[in-house]
Formats: C-alpha cells, structure tokens, sequence
C-alpha cells in the first residue's frame, strides 16, 4: 500500500513538473510572437529618430548624394526636410544577403515629430541597414524677416523665414565674428556693454543650398517703452496691470502720438512688460469723427444671453472662449488685411486685452440679470487693471492669459478709458480718447433679464463712458488696439509732427 501511494504521488509531482513546462515553453513561444508584432520603438539619433522593431539591428551608415545646405556624404542625421529617401539604394541585408522583405519608410520634420525613419518587417537578429537620401530639386531662395531685441547687456533675434520646402539652417553673425549655425529661427548674444552698438547679420538656407540675408544695426539697452519713459513727452501716471507690472498710462490731451503700419495711433499706456498699448486714430493726426474708427460694426449680432457680453464666448459658461463675437471676426479681418503681412513681427500677443467678465450680482450665465465689476469700478471712480486670466486675450503660445486670439488685436477696456480721461459724465473733449464719436470698449456691463439685452461699455460721442443701452447688437465705432514689442527701437518724440515710430 505504501508502495502504491509513492508510486501515485511521483505521477502526480511529474503532471505538475510537466504542467509548469508546456506553461514555461508557451510563455517563450508567446514572447516571441508578440516580439514579432510589437510596436516599433524609437531610437533619437543627433537630429531625428530612427525607429525599428526590437532584435539586433543595425543602421550602418547614412549618405546624403547630392550637395545642398547639407553637404554630400555619410550623414549621422536623418534629414529635416529637403530630401527623398532613395527606396532602390537603401537596402537591409542579414550576413551578407539583402533582405527584400523590409521594407522603408521615411517622414519629414513636422511641427509636432521631428523627422524619422520607420523599418517594417524586421525579423532576424543582426540585421544592418544603409540608407540613401537624395536632395529635391530646389531652386527657390527663401525670404526672410528679423525683429530684435535687446537687454541691458544682450540683443535677442528673431527670425521670420518663409521658403518652398522650408529652411534648413539659421547663421547669425555679430559684427565681424564668426557665424553661428543653428537650426533655431532665434538667438540671442550676451554678455555685450549697455549702449553699444553692433551689426547683426542673419542668413538663412534651405537643404538645397539657397539662401537670404540681411543686417541691421542694434544699440544695447535700449527698448521702446525705455525709450517713451525717458522722452520729454513720457507718461506721469503709473499703477499695475493683469502683467504683473508697473505700467505708466496717459491721460488728458497728451503728445502720446505714434506712426505705424500706414496709420497714426494714441499710446494708451506702457505695459507692465515694457511693450507699448495704441488704439488706432486714422490715416493722420488730424482725423476726427469716423475717421478715427476702421468701421463701425455690432459686438455681437444677438443680445438676448450673458454670454454676448463676451469678445468670446459659449453657451453657458461664464468665461467660455469657444466662439469669436462679431467684433473679433471684424478686427481679425482687418489686422489680417492691414498689419500682419508687413508689420506682424513688431506686434506683441503676450501682453493681452482684458475683456473682465469677473461679476458683481447675477451669475452671468443665460438670461440672468448680472451686473459685472467694471460697472462697480466706473460707480466708484477706482479703475483697477487686473483681470481674470481666462479673460485675458493673448495669442498661442503666450506665457500668460487665455491663449485664445489668433490675431494679436483687440479693444480698450472700460479701466484704461477711465485712466486716459474719459469721465463719466462726459468730459466734451478733455481726452486723447474723445473723437465725437462712439465707439466699442471690451468691457461688459451687465444683463437685463426684463429686456432680455446684454450691455458692453462704450466712449460715447461726448465722451463719456456708458453702456449701450441699445444692446450688443446695436452698431457702434471701431477703434482698433494692439501692443508694440517692447524689443522695438523708436524714434521720434510723441507730437502729432514727430510722432514715436519705428527706428529704420
């Protein structure tokens, strides 16, 4: 009996040792099945990716075959952009024998992917890959334009550059030095002397070895909101801002004048990041009346919810960017038409416009009666400029605010009419801002339920500051407003002769 049971329990330990084998051997089966299939991974060369399934592999070399920007020869970089994969000469081979089964792609830069190349079917271990890119015929030269800054001790360059295929590498030259190659459209040199003054040189190329250049002379130090504090014609009047910083504003009948992009502007203030706020006056300084608006237009076609009160908007939510106003499309249209083909790069996206729709009753959502905080701040004659960040209009990519618009323009608000004079109870003419006119501020006023309307201050034609108690949907001025770079270099001294304008 003693026997039968040892015997009984060495086939039962043999059934289990057996069970964890063909488990074992399953596991090894199954790893190398789904080896096999895996998604490929990523491998960063020194520009580029190659990507490959994971077995042995190897990219022997890379050639480039014709000359460009990029000289001919074995290449440790996938090209950006500018060449063809030559799918007859790369080839993959195991021990010698070339392996047909592979098969190669290769993807240019884009804005979210650098460039890449991507292996299928990849199964053997050991294998080695040469591959071939031959330059597009290009012969195109790029186009170029470059706005500087400059620091206490630095000077900041940034490069607009348009070519066919793209361009492929940045030079930047300081005096006589030695160019610096970079693939980056911006650079910047340090450690300079305050008020010196130099000679930048930026050239450009695309793979196919076209380029374009320009130079420019730049003084260190110096930048445009600097240079305003420090002219006869400077503001004497400061608080802080939504930026963060000391910002100097003008009020009364000031010499705030400036030229630019064709037409003439009024500086509303120097932001708390030194870039410089203008709202638009016409094609001269003498214009009056509707010459000093682009248009006149509704701030939205509807008046009957909250949510028209907003320079964007959504149905529902009080701070909602999903729709552009009426407004928004007209002055997009125009920067569009007017500034940003010749003058895009002079103009700031990152100081803001501030449409607060932060409320004082109500809850500013659908057909509720609201009042919102610019109305309270107008009762008690205490502008402030602060603002809800959701409601401060920048562009993509700005440090700050809503990060909503996609043209860098926008309206005064109710706060900065109040500081540059405007009263409320009309000031016929006191102000810079006066143009016997009315026109669109930025900033709500309120609801009301009974009327079922919605209310945005306005400059009224005595200069005033109201709300239109015809609605939003009623037809008012437009007076643009944008934000000069504070790394601009003006000149001028701010009167209507000699108006602050861009230094040649």
């Amino acid at each position: 009996m003693n026997f039968e049971v040892l015997k009984r329990s060495h086939l039962k330990r043999n059934i289990i040792i057996g069970i964890v084998v063909v488990l074992m051997l399953s596991a090894v089966v199954l790893t190398f099945t789904r080896a096999k299939y895996r998604v490929t991974e990523s491998v960063p060369l020194v520009s580029g990716t190659i990507n490959f399934s994971p077995y042995d592999f190897n990219v022997v070399a890379m050639y480039l075959n014709q000359d460009g920007a990029m000289p001919a020869g074995q290449t440790k970089n996938v090209p950006r952009f500018g060449f063809d994969l030559d799918t007859e000469q790369s080839i993959c081979y195991v021990d010698g024998e070339q392996d047909n089964n592979i098969t190669i792609e290769y993807f240019e830069e884009t804005i979210e992917k650098d460039a890449y190349v991507d292996f299928h079917e990849i199964k053997t271990s050991g294998t080695k890959c040469n591959l071939y890119f031959d330059l597009q015929e290009d012969t195109e030269n790029p186009s170029l334009e470059v706005a500087t800054s400059s620091g206490d001790t630095s000077i900041t360059i940034q490069v607009t550059a348009v070519d066919n295929i793209g361009v492929y590498y940045y030079y930047y030259k300081l005096d006589n030095g030695e160019e610096i190659q970079s693939e980056e459209g911006y650079y910047t040199f340090e450690g300079l002397e305050e008020d010196s003054v130099h000679t930048i040189t930026v050239r450009v190329e695309d793979a196919a070895g076209n380029e374009a250049s320009t130079s420019k002379e730049v003084t260190v130090g110096i930048n445009a909101g600097r240079y305003i504090l420090a002219s006869a014609n400077a503001p004497i009047k400061e608080t802080t801002d939504w930026i963060g910083g000391t910002t100097y504003y003008y009020d009364g009948k000031p010499n705030n004048w400036v030229q630019f992009g064709g037409f003439y502007w009024r500086i509303i203030r120097i932001n708390g990041d030194s870039s410089v706020r203008i709202i638009y006056q016409g094609a001269s300084a003498n214009e009056t009346g509707i010459s000093t608006q682009i248009m006149t237009s509704d701030f939205n076609n509807s008046a009957n919810n909250n949510m028209y009160v907003g320079y964007m908007y959504q149905s529902g939510v009080l701070h909602g960017l999903q729709q552009s106003s009426t407004i928004k499309n007209v002055l997009d249209s125009w920067y569009q038409s007017n500034l940003e083909t010749n003058y895009g790069q002079y103009i700031d996206g990152n100081a803001g416009f501030c449409g607060d729709r932060r409320i004082s009753s109500g809850s500013g959502i659908d057909t509720t009666t609201t009042a919102y905080q610019a109305d309270t701040r107008k009762i008690n004659n205490s502008p402030s400029l602060s603002c809800e960040a959701s409601d401060i209009y920048t562009t993509k990519g700005s440090s700050s605010g809503n990060k909503s618009l996609t043209k860098p323009i926008g309206l005064i608000s109710s706060d900065e009419a109040i500081l540059g004079g405007v009263l409320n109870g009309g000031n016929s003419g006191t102000s810079y801002l006066y143009t016997t006119e009315e026109y669109w501020t930025m900033s709500p006023y309120g609801y009301n339920a009974m009327y079922g309307r919605a209310y945005v201050f306005y400059v009224s034609s005595t200069g005033a500051l109201s709300p239109d108690w015809g609605g939003v949907d009623d037809s008012l001025g437009v007076r643009p407003v944008i934000n000069l770079r504070s790394d601009i270099q003006l000149t001028g001294t701010g009167t209507s002769t000699d108006p602050f304008r861009l230094s040649s």
